[in-house]
């Protein structure tokens, strides 16, 4: 899913108005020259990277030809998003002359956490009791396999991707006493986790926090990614539109700037929104009726 590259703004007295972005196979490697981004941008997206790509960056004045020295190595991380730029771009008209691909993904970014709240429930110290004979979250000394009442598992730190991370689970002493045990692995869209160490019979209970949606955002549901890409569309509009002159003149030819376009994707994005949730009714009339 590519690379984002991100770096800090630069001293207002700095004169450089580019980053020059530079990949390497490995850290200490040979690292050739792949792009130039606006600094402004503060990022730049690698859609060839993977995550045994290394990269490095220096700031330059295309005036004078002056740059900086390379920063240190930077290690490439496959970049977590619910939807791609292209995306985004084959539901809407925008070119990359509109709005770069570093750009969308930004968006796509805040569209994720927006799209979390939207559709994302908090379940704080949920008791683990009986669920049906395959998820028994028996607590006798040996089992480590529990499962939340409630899934799919979903994003809790707003990285877009559900790891141990999103869950936390905690165990009561008969004093009461609270202590968090640690979870080794999740299977997010059955609602199953593996603690480290077996749970002791003697415990009074044990609970999980976490939040879960109604559609899998851990291999993004069809739905999520089409909300994503909804709602960055909308966004995107909103960047290139706010602030312009919704019309102006040339000669004898008006030119006008569709300045409802914002509406027309956010709308659609409600409505995709409201599929999603009623999917969450329907899924807990089915497990009312399991239980």
């Amino acid at each position: 899913m590519g690379n984002l590259i991100k770096w800090k703004s630069i001293d207002a007295e700095a004169t450089y108005n580019q980053a020059r972005i530079y990949r390497s196979t490995s850290e200490n490697g040979a690292y050739t020259f792949i792009a130039y981004q606006s600094i402004t941008d503060q990022s730049y997206y690698d859609a060839d990277g993977t995550t045994g790509s290394w990269y490095k960056i220096d700031f330059y004045n295309s005036s004078t030809n002056q740059a900086s020295s390379l920063s240190d190595a930077i290690r490439g991380g496959t970049y977590r998003s619910y939807c791609l730029p292209e995306d985004v771009r084959n539901i809407t008209n925008l070119s990359t002359n509109d709005i770069t691909d570093t750009q969308l993904y930004n968006l796509i970014e805040y569209c994720g956490n927006q799209l979390n709240h939207d559709i994302n429930v908090y379940i704080e110290e949920e008791e683990l009791n009986y669920i049906n004979n395959t998820k028994t979250n028996e607590i006798d000394g040996t089992n480590t396999t529990f499962y939340t009442l409630n899934y799919p598992i979903g994003d809790n730190n707003g990285d877009m991707s559900v790891t141990i991370a999103d869950i936390n689970v905690y165990k009561y002493e008969s004093d009461g006493t609270k202590t968090e045990v640690t979870v080794s692995s999740i299977t997010p869209n059955e609602g199953k986790f593996i603690l480290e160490a077996a749970p002791t019979s003697d415990l009074t209970k044990i609970t999980v926090t976490y939040k879960y949606s109604s559609l899998s955002v851990s291999d993004p549901h069809p739905l999520i990614k089409m909300a994503c890409a909804l709602l960055a569309a909308a966004w995107a509009y909103t960047k290139i539109n706010v602030g312009k002159s919704p019309r102006w003149r040339m000669g004898s030819t008006q030119i006008w700037r569709d300045m409802d376009s914002f509406k027309i994707y956010y709308d659609k994005y409600l409505k995709i929104l409201t599929q999603i949730n009623n999917r969450s009714l329907v899924n807990k009339k089915d497990s009312e009726n399991i239980m």
